[in-house]
């Protein structure tokens, strides 16, 4: 049997085997989903989105909820059993965030994001990165899937 765990805005859990982690929030964040396929351990962290100019790329306050949260999240899936190596994250985009085409504050904020995990030697799959708008996110840890 599944358990299904909620995590709010601004929070980080992480799990393993039969756990579904979903976002519960109608906050403008984005949300980082990391996976370990190996050990099958996966996470969510969200940190707020922010419109308007990003400033500084490195000493913005969105960015430093963001090093947070992935600093957490991964050291949490450390805990658990996973490598570094192993985890791969992407980015979802979750509720109100305004993600119109070419909107260049949402584009800084995405690129801002993946640099950070770049610059932080995890793997992104930048690929995958996706507004989801008022939907919700949730991670199926058993399998590794993504569902909005």
């Amino acid at each position: 049997m599944k358990r299904f765990i909620d995590v709010h805005a601004g929070e980080i859990m992480a799990a393993a085997q039969d756990t579904v982690l979903r976002s519960n929030t109608n906050n403008a964040c984005l949300v980082y989903v990391a996976y370990d396929k190996i050990k099958r351990i996966g996470a969510l962290a969200h940190s707020m989105f922010l419109s308007g100019s990003l400033g500084e790329k490195w000493s913005s306050h969105i960015l430093c909820d963001a090093e947070r949260a992935i600093d957490e999240m991964i050291g949490d899936m450390k805990l658990l059993g996973s490598n570094v190596n192993d985890i791969s994250i992407q980015l979802v985009s979750g509720e109100n965030v305004p993600g119109v085409e070419h909107n260049s504050d949402y584009d800084a904020n995405l690129r801002s994001a993946v640099d950070l995990i770049k610059k932080k030697h995890l793997n992104v799959n930048v690929s995958s990165a996706k507004d989801v708008g008022q939907a919700h996110v949730a991670l199926d840890v058993a399998t590794g899937e993504v569902y909005y």
